[in-house]
């Protein structure tokens, strides 16, 4: 049997096994409960209702707690760009002995936990914290500023955990980019600006593609820093998932926040890659 299937299929099949049950069983399991009926005594009654659906969109708190998710998640994404690209390029640039020592500075923070960092966080973000006693000492700042249990703090928090990923997503585009393009631009008259703007762009966008898309997905459904650095003041959608499980034992509203976060993220990354795309055939065509 396993000689008449054709070599690829072989190849996939453990890991189609995989994504079979570790993702597309589980995420099944979820939608069927999204639509179960939750009784008063924390059990779910089987049925096919839209009851949760409704809740959810009918409540205007439920609805600012998805856009604020997304509202966070695209912030983190453009901050965690603009700073991983000048780290990745600044690394792809420097010579092979510095290369790898930055290299394992930047992986560094992915060796502890997301935990530790955050608990390091708020030791920071404090109002007796590191940073606001350095902002009063140098007469920056009259008064301590609220950075701890607000958005700001989130997102620098999650922009520390995060910049890693975009770092090194980036990093193995910029190194693998043909540097003799760069040096055509430049002999023909392009400035180091246009050189960037032309060459090095472009061909570094399926690194910024990759790496958005990968820290905004991660971004949106993290947990643990948006509870301990946002608190109950910055609600997003993972936080009341936890909520709605462990709290309240709704599990079939649980079930309905946690499919409506996935469709979000699903249609918002294949319109982000339309747009791109469209964008880069329409420059192309003008070039």
């Amino acid at each position: 049997m396993l000689r008449r299937l054709p070599p690829q299929w072989i190849l996939m099949a453990p890991g189609a096994l995989i994504m079979l049950f570790f993702f597309i069983l589980p995420v099944g399991q979820l939608l069927l409960f999204s639509f179960f009926r939750s009784t008063p005594d924390g059990m779910m009654e089987k049925a096919f209702v839209f009851d949760q659906y409704m809740t959810f969109f009918k409540d205007p708190h439920y609805l600012k707690i998805l856009g604020r998710t997304l509202v966070l998640g695209i912030t983190i994404s453009f901050i965690s760009l603009i700073l991983g690209y000048c780290l990745a390029y600044g690394v792809a640039r420097s010579n092979p002995k510095r290369k790898y020592i930055l290299l394992l500075l930047i992986a560094l923070p992915l060796l502890t936990s997301a935990v530790i960092r955050n608990f390091g966080w708020i030791v920071i973000l404090g109002r007796k914290g590191l940073l606001n006693q350095l902002f009063l000492n140098i007469g920056l700042i009259d008064k301590p500023l609220d950075l701890l249990y607000t958005s700001t703090g989130v997102v620098i928090a999650m922009v520390h955990v995060l910049l890693p990923f975009m770092v090194l997503v980036l990093y193995s585009v910029l190194e693998g980019m043909d540097r003799n393009l760069e040096s055509a631009a430049a002999n023909m008259g392009a400035s180091p600006a246009k050189v960037f703007w032309f060459v090095t762009l472009p061909l570094s966008l399926p690194g910024i593609v990759a790496g958005t898309l990968l820290v905004f997905s991660i971004s949106i459904s993290f947990y643990i820093t948006p509870a301990l650095i946002g608190g109950p003041r910055v609600q997003v959608m993972a936080t009341e998932i936890y909520n709605q499980t462990i709290h309240s034992m709704n599990w079939p509203y649980a079930s309905a926040l946690a499919v409506i976060l996935l469709v979000t993220v699903f249609v918002i990354t294949n319109l982000y890659n339309r747009a791109l795309r469209r964008s880069t055939s329409q420059g192309a065509g003008i070039l």
